[in-house]
């Protein structure tokens, strides 16, 4: 005798469940949804030449509160609080990187302006060079609660892997517009829920 499922949808005592029903995840289309909405904020604000609002660092300046390779939630200058001592934030430099970014502690306020140190570092960015920081260099803070940085460990990873990959590849397509694409490549797959 051959036995009847009541567990399979064209077999069994109720109707059909819909396609999204099936789904592990209990509205999983709108978790994947926003998460390519995600990615394509973030390609849009880098193709503006933005901080995005999830950044990472790439260099061990930081530890112990942000590693290499760690992201971190970049809360925009003009929306942020008055930066102040213990601080994180974002800055441009014109001295230390070359006009880019650095994510650094503000250790002191001075008349000229911030004097800024990676946690790990022996001295300060102004005693290796950097002016001091001004406001209307500040690019955003580091997300912090009761002072201690909110890490997101090793999230930027993938990023770097992207770049050291797109920089040994023959594509000759810049590390960035590389990343950028596979987050857009990304964002598309997430939006069709796969």
């Amino acid at each position: 005798m051959y036995g009847v499922s009541d567990r399979h949808p064209s077999h069994g005592r109720g109707p059909a469940r819909p396609p999204e029903s099936q789904s592990p995840v209990p509205g999983s289309r709108v978790v994947w949804r926003t998460v390519a909405l995600l990615l394509a904020a973030f390609v849009l604000v880098s193709v503006f030449g933005q901080i995005a609002p999830i950044s990472y660092v790439n260099s061990g300046s930081m530890d112990p509160a942000l590693s290499t390779g760690d992201g971190f939630v970049a809360v925009p200058a003009a929306v942020a609080d008055d930066p102040a001592p213990g601080d994180v934030i974002v800055y441009r430099s014109q001295e230390i990187e070359a006009g880019g970014l650095v994510t650094h502690r503000i250790v002191a306020r001075t008349d000229e302006g911030f004097v800024t140190k990676g946690d790990a570092n022996p001295v300060t960015d102004q005693q290796a060079g950097e002016p001091p920081v001004s406001r209307d260099r500040i690019v955003a803070q580091v997300f912090a609660v009761d002072g201690r940085v909110v890490s997101l460990s090793g999230l930027g990873t993938v990023s770097m892997t992207i770049r050291s990959a797109v920089r040994t590849s023959p594509v000759g397509l810049p590390p960035a517009s590389m990343e950028l694409l596979v987050l857009a490549a990304g964002a598309v797959l997430f939006w069709r829920g796969r």
